[in-house]
């Protein structure tokens, strides 16, 4: 009897042993699946951020392209400026053009001008004439 109670002992201890064994096996595979499922998604995303990442040095690679483009395209706008006429070179022309105009303009004729020095009218007298016209010109 004592025999047959240290065998059941025993066999209890082997079945409690197995339901433990079988329950780590258990955990022990939920374990592998969590791990084999961690491992897949660690790829993917790997796998997307290196997609990721060269489309961005794509991206910056064109960007580059494009901003020497500009430059060039700047470069050639500023050389083709200057071949312009600035707005104060304009008004200068405008001026003369104004001044040179001899449908506004005074001008003293030869004629005029000859009969002024016949009269005894020296050069300074002459000047001040076509300067008091040049004046009334301006004022006009």
């Amino acid at each position: 009897m004592a025999d047959q109670q240290i065998i059941n002992q025993i066999i209890d201890r082997v079945n409690d042993f197995n339901r433990r064994v079988r329950g780590l096996e258990d955990e022990i595979r939920n374990l592998n699946a969590r791990v084999n499922t961690l491992d897949d998604t660690v790829l993917e995303k790997h796998g997307t951020l290196a997609n990721n990442i060269q489309n961005l040095e794509d991206e910056m690679t064109e960007l580059r392209d494009r901003v020497a483009n500009m430059e060039v395209d700047i470069k050639e706008i500023n050389r083709e400026k200057r071949k312009f006429v600035s707005s104060q070179e304009l008004e200068e022309i405008e001026n003369y053009m104004e001044l040179m105009n001899p449908l506004n303009s005074s001008f003293v004729t030869e004629k005029q001008l000859r009969e002024a020095t016949s009269e005894g009218l020296s050069r300074e007298q002459v000047e001040k004439i076509v300067e008091r016209k040049l004046k009334n010109k301006e004022t006009e």
